[in-house]
């Protein structure tokens, strides 16, 4: 996992502000759907990843593998100091356990995720995973070049990750930030 005290503390910000805007819990699986819109919304807009996360293709969507990984065991290892997941399954509820600090964050970054929790935020898990599965959407696209559909039919998971490069062959100078916040962020 790339920057964990960054993650972390998004993961508790996104917790606290769902519950304090839209007076509901997160769960798992809309977690996971959340930093992914962040994440590739970013690349969109700037080059960069917030997180810098790697995500999987999986029948409900992309999945920030670390994080499902890493909350769905009881005793993580990474993220423990930040937050949990209390249940089990992929309806989890995440709860934070700790408080958020934002010196991780750069003003664009914060405001791009106020942005999405406002827009998305009151979304339920499955109007995300039909969102992100619209035609035309990366995670759509591999399903269709690599054939899972098959494969999706017995299967929940795949080893194919989603490439944001996809969403930059156009634009240059953003392909060129993508590719040097990546090498980076493998330092």
């Amino acid at each position: 996992m790339p920057n964990v005290e960054k993650i972390g503390n998004l993961i508790i910000y996104l917790v606290d502000e769902i519950k304090r805007r839209h007076r509901q819990p997160l769960y798992l699986t809309k977690l996971l759907k959340l930093l992914y819109i962040i994440d590739e919304t970013s690349v969109k807009e700037t080059g960069v990843s917030v997180t810098g996360l790697e995500y999987r293709v999986w029948k409900m969507g992309p999945v920030a593998y670390d994080v499902y990984k890493d909350l769905k065991h009881e005793n993580s290892d990474k993220l423990s100091s930040f937050a949990e997941a209390k249940t089990g399954g992929d309806s989890a509820q995440i709860k934070s356990v700790n408080r958020f600090d934002d010196s991780e964050f750069s003003d664009y970054e914060m405001e791009l995720i106020d942005r999405i929790i406002d827009e998305y935020g009151y979304y339920q898990k499955d109007e995300l995973i039909k969102l992100l599965h619209e035609e035309g959407s990366l995670w759509c696209d591999i399903v269709k070049a690599e054939g899972l559909e098959e494969l999706f039919k017995t299967e929940n998971t795949s080893v194919h990750r989603i490439d944001f490069k996809e969403l930059l062959k156009n634009d240059p100078q953003k392909l060129t930030a993508y590719k040097t916040a990546q090498a980076s962020r493998k330092l």
